[in-house]
């Protein structure tokens, strides 16, 4: 398994919640660190894979324990926040419209 410096706890939490707990968590961590997101949502995969790419952080890898999804991911450097562009807070409402209509987010 990989070593993580910070474990977030996000069992139990369906989309778009494991997301919004990662981004909260990044932001207490340092360039360089793992963070390791515990997951029951089986979309929370390919989110945080998604997420990861579109914020300058790096997906390292899943692992699967039982149910639990141990998810992966390395905070990026100073100068690749620098280069990303911040998300915006959307209602969850627009949320589900804009994933169930293919809408870039």
């Amino acid at each position: 398994m990989i070593q993580a410096n910070v474990v977030l706890d996000a069992k139990g939490l369906a989309c778009p919640m494991p997301i919004v707990k990662t981004k909260k968590k990044m932001n207490d961590l340092k360039a360089g660190e793992v963070l390791e997101i515990q997951a029951t949502d089986k979309g929370s995969t390919a989110d945080l894979q998604a997420w990861a790419k579109s914020t300058g952080h790096e997906y390292l890898g899943t692992e699967t324990e039982g149910d639990v999804l141990h998810h992966f991911l390395r905070k990026g450097g100073a100068d690749s926040s620098a280069q990303t562009t911040s998300i915006p807070e959307i209602s969850l409402d627009e949320f589900k419209r804009k994933v169930e209509s293919d809408t870039p987010l």
